[in-house]
């Protein structure tokens, strides 16, 4: 009879410890990272430009890709946010209102992680941007292309 209470004890102590205890959290454990990864929208590299590129023959012989593609027209919705995964050594990417990039009119507003080479640059369009913006490189001419804004 003593061996079964010491295994009832043990087991009811189990269950308060993976049950999270008395804590007024439901049992639920918090998520220990509120902000996990950013979901990545558009993964970016560099290609020798072909003529496949809206700026074949212009500015750099070297081209953005946006998901594989190269120089890809964005479309955009004010007030959404998206992540571009970068990895692009000697080509820091940004977003401008300057069609030829080399640093021109860079965009700072609602933009975390702007002329970055390798990581994550983050951009929530809104009302102040006009409705045509560029993506390109502040080191180099015409890498990369359009992005158009909406309202929705």
């Amino acid at each position: 009879m003593k061996k079964l209470r010491y295994i009832l004890f043990g087991f009811i102590l189990l269950m308060i410890y993976s049950c999270g205890g008395s804590s007024d959290d439901g049992g639920m454990m918090p998520n220990p990272d509120p902000d996990p990864d950013p979901m990545i929208d558009f993964t970016v590299r560099t290609v020798t430009k072909t003529s496949s590129h809206p700026w074949f023959e212009e500015g750099s012989l070297i081209g953005y890709t946006i998901n594989g593609t190269e120089g890809s027209q964005l479309n955009l919705t004010r007030g959404t946010k998206y992540v571009f995964d970068i990895n692009t050594p000697t080509h820091p990417f940004y977003i401008s209102i300057d069609d030829t990039g080399v640093g021109a009119g860079e965009v700072s507003n609602g933009v975390t992680g702007s002329k970055t080479q390798t990581g994550t640059l983050s951009f929530t369009p809104n009302s102040n941007h006009p409705d045509t913006l560029y993506y390109q490189c502040s080191a180099h001419p015409k890498m990369g292309y359009m992005i158009i804004l909406s309202d929705s």
